[in-house]
């Protein structure tokens, strides 16, 4: 089902500053948790939503820099795994799961349209666009460690829910083929942080050899 497009909480007459930018940073979140991811469910069979997706990333994203990558700001880690995904609220989500070259330029073409309407709707705080701008630019190392982090996340729930959900659309040969190319693909983009690719590939064939 379509959901609704994103719209700007207004001021009420009587709201206090304070109170109107909660409600209107709260409009991202609550949105975000309409549009349903693909392929990835709840032990209950219910889809992840994108909000609860990003809450996902931002526990797991800053621990395992914590743990692994002192050298990273855990704290500004989890900001970026917040609001990775708010663009998503104006353009809802897209599957890469098997995405043409083609499909991932029309990807593109929409987020940086959604992103050319969030800046406007949020012009009037600077702060929280230029955390959203250094993300999407991608240049600092925090930014970039999210990104590849953020490609785990699917997997990591196919463990949540014992594999009920992949069993349900392909078999572990197909699921190992189908990541293969993107993991050539991230190996080159990210190359400061290949290491976490390879780890995306350890948790694609683990699924593929223990939850089938």
């Amino acid at each position: 089902m379509k959901q609704p497009a994103f719209q700007l909480p207004k001021k009420l007459p009587d709201m206090s500053a304070i109170a109107f930018s909660a409600v209107q940073l709260a409009a991202i979140p609550s949105r975000l948790a309409l549009e349903d991811r693909t392929l990835v469910n709840h032990i209950t069979g219910r889809a992840e939503n994108v909000s609860e997706h990003s809450h996902l990333l931002s526990v797991v994203a800053p621990g395992i820099a914590e743990l692994y990558y002192p050298q990273l700001d855990a704290n500004l880690v989890c900001r970026f795994a917040s609001i990775h995904d708010a663009v998503e609220a104006y353009v809802g989500d897209t599957t890469t799961h098997q995405i043409t070259e083609k499909e991932l330029e029309q990807k593109a073409a929409r987020e940086a349209e959604g992103l050319r309407k969030l800046k406007k709707d949020f012009a009037h705080m600077p702060k929280f666009l230029e955390l959203i701008g250094q993300y999407e630019n991608q240049e600092i190392a925090e930014a970039r460690f999210v990104r590849v982090i953020d490609k785990w996340t699917p997997v990591l729930l196919h463990f949540s829910d014992k594999g009920q959900t992949v069993r349900s659309y392909t078999t572990p040969p197909d699921l190992i083929a189908a990541y293969a190319p993107h993991a050539k693909r991230f190996k080159k983009q990210y190359a400061d942080f290949v290491e976490l690719v390879a780890v995306r590939e350890e948790l694609t064939a683990l699924v593929a050899k223990h939850l089938f």
